[in-house]
């Protein structure tokens, strides 16, 4: 009695399979004798998919050339277990699109993990990124690690 259950519960599976494929592969019909428009070059024309440019602590104090509405993030090492996280300062020119922590792999405590930042090249100009490694509630004493780049954006 169970086998024959589990034997008809795979044919019904089956079946609903074969019925979602087949719903997937069926297009429109078309009218005859319907015209067709035929679109313009400009109607047809993709538009050119936004620059994406990745940076990382290999990129301190580097100068950059890229297009306006490019897309920009930038990754640095973070261990906020420890209580050093980066203060991040950003100037016009870069649109703040997101930041997020990536927590680490690994099961160790006190692991530190990868903060990502998200900026869009918004305006032709200068843009900055700047920040500095340390603890909030510590002093900036002139010897923490700092991170910065400089954007040309055309």
């Amino acid at each position: 009695m169970v086998q024959r259950k589990s034997i008809f519960s795979v044919l019904v599976a089956g079946l609903l399979v074969l019925c979602l494929l087949g719903a997937g592969c069926t297009s429109q019909p078309t009218e005859e004798g319907t015209p067709t428009a035929t679109p313009t070059p400009a109607e047809t024309a993709t538009p050119a998919p936004a620059a994406e440019y990745v940076f990382n602590e290999t990129n301190n104090n580097e100068t950059v050339t890229l297009p306006a509405g490019s897309e920009i993030t930038i990754s640095l090492d973070e261990n906020p277990t420890t209580g050093y996280e980066w203060n991040v300062t950003s100037s016009a020119g870069l649109e703040y699109v997101n930041d997020t922590y990536i927590a680490p792999e690994t099961g160790l405590v006190g692991a530190g993990g990868v903060h990502v930042w998200e900026y869009t090249a918004a305006e032709k100009g200068a843009g900055e990124f700047s920040a500095i490694y340390k603890r909030s509630w510590e002093e900036t004493t002139g010897n923490e690690t700092t991170f910065s780049m400089t954007f040309t954006i055309e």
